[in-house]
């Protein structure tokens, strides 16, 4: 059943394992009220039948900045993301740009 978020949810099901991409990139890609921020939204109200790899996107600096960081973080050390430090992504080794 599509929603209006249904754009953000079908680029970050294309991220593949140990890579992330950041909310700032999906909203260039999608367009998306509130430009991140509206990512941010979207990502908060996956329906969780969807089971996406929200852990995968991160903020422009590579910080993790979700409401469940530490869970997040171990996702992507789980899958071998190298970390600048504690939960912040080394983005120039990992980032996922989209091809839309």
């Amino acid at each position: 059943m599509p929603n209006r978020y249904t754009p953000v949810y079908e680029i970050v099901a294309q991220i593949p394992r140990g890579c992330v991409t950041t909310y700032g990139v999906i909203a260039r890609v999608v367009p998306v009220p509130r430009g991140a921020r509206g990512v941010g939204w979207a990502l908060a109200r996956i329906p969780m039948y969807m089971q996406l790899p929200w852990w995968r996107v991160v903020s422009a600096s590579g910080r993790i900045t979700s409401p469940h960081a530490y869970e997040q973080y171990d996702y992507l050390l789980a899958e071998n993301v190298p970390m600048h430090d504690v939960l912040h992504v080394e983005l120039s080794q990992v980032l996922w740009l989209p091809t839309q």
